[in-house]
């Protein structure tokens, strides 16, 4: 009980090296700055990276993934924190999702409607945004909450830094912009300035509520004034190769009335948005069906919602 009131151990510089069953050297890593980290990262570019492990863990306890080198980047402050600016909200890489969730739920409602939904608390107790968006995964939960809320990554090496637009950052699938001496560093968030706060939600649909891999995320930002939008972004995950923005629904739903009969065509719309395959978690077809079910769904929500309000 004592521990609990005391503030968390300094980091602690971290460089091990052991040989494997097999005879082969590997070699842990926690530095404790950024600059040592991207100094190893110019140096050494295969080296594996790792924040808090919730990924790479299951393939070394599944699949019996041994990496020579890993660097463990969980603990370097400047990849830690949110911050404040007049336009944005900045986002150490390294912040769990649990710090993450405490802080921002009630300041960013997207963010509170996604994490709870995100694996576990024992899991998020550790994952982190770098990470999550890092793996490329394109069932990543977090990649379409954020393309929804216009985020992007800054990515830094030890040539100097660059913010990406996170619609520009995915190439393929587990592709993206960042070069392999390259971290990401920050996620940045823009806060609107004036003008109504845009209608949110964040839609898993998955064989079980919690604790499961998205079929299907979906993630909303709309903004209705005098009930036209005005402003939508659409982030769509499981339905690609990579995590994508639905723009031709955007772009139908921008300037229409937020209305039953606006939502059944861009329902029909968002049907045709991304390429869909089908495994061992739904279909393709299924997917299909629930893009449309989805954004009919949100807008019975924020009806919903308004109602309740009145």
């Amino acid at each position: 009980a004592a521990r609990r009131d005391r503030p968390a151990p300094a980091p602690v510089h971290t460089d091990l090296t052991s040989v494997t069953p097999t005879g082969t050297t590997a070699r842990f890593r926690r530095p404790t700055s950024l600059d040592e980290a991207v100094r190893i990262l110019r140096d050494e570019p295969g080296a594996t990276v790792v924040a808090g492990s919730t990924d790479h863990g299951v393939l070394v306890n599944i699949r019996g993934d041994r990496p020579e080198n890993v660097l463990a980047v969980d603990r370097i402050p400047e990849l830690r924190g949110i911050t404040w600016a007049d336009d944005h909200v900045e986002i150490g890489a390294a912040q769990t999702l649990t710090e993450i969730e405490r802080s921002l739920s009630r300041t960013v409602p997207l963010l509170g409607q996604l994490l709870p939904q995100f694996a576990s608390r024992l899991i998020r107790n550790s994952a982190t945004l770098g990470g999550n968006l890092g793996t490329g995964s394109p069932i990543g939960d977090t990649p379409p909450a954020l393309l929804a809320l216009e985020a992007s990554l800054v990515l830094v090496s030890a040539d100097g830094e660059r913010e990406v637009p996170l619609e520009d950052y995915f190439t393929g699938y587990r592709q993206s912009v960042r070069r392999a001496d390259e971290l990401i560093a920050a996620i940045r968030i823009p806060t609107p300035t004036s003008g109504p706060a845009p209608l949110t939600a964040f839609h898993k649909i998955a064989k079980r509520r919690f604790d499961d891999i998205s079929s299907v995320a979906v993630g909303y930002a709309v903004t209705v004034t005098d009930g036209v939008v005005v402003k939508a972004r659409i982030g769509l995950g499981g339905v690609a190769a990579t995590p994508l923005r639905a723009y031709a629904t955007e772009e139908l739903l921008e300037g229409n009335p937020w209305t039953a009969e606006t939502v059944a065509e861009a329902a029909a719309v968002l049907r045709a948005e991304g390429t869909p395959m089908s495994d061992h978690r739904a279909s393709s077809a299924y997917r299909t069906a629930m893009l449309g079910t989805s954004l009919e769904r949100f807008f019975v929500e924020t009806q919903e919602s308004q109602e309740a309000v009145r």
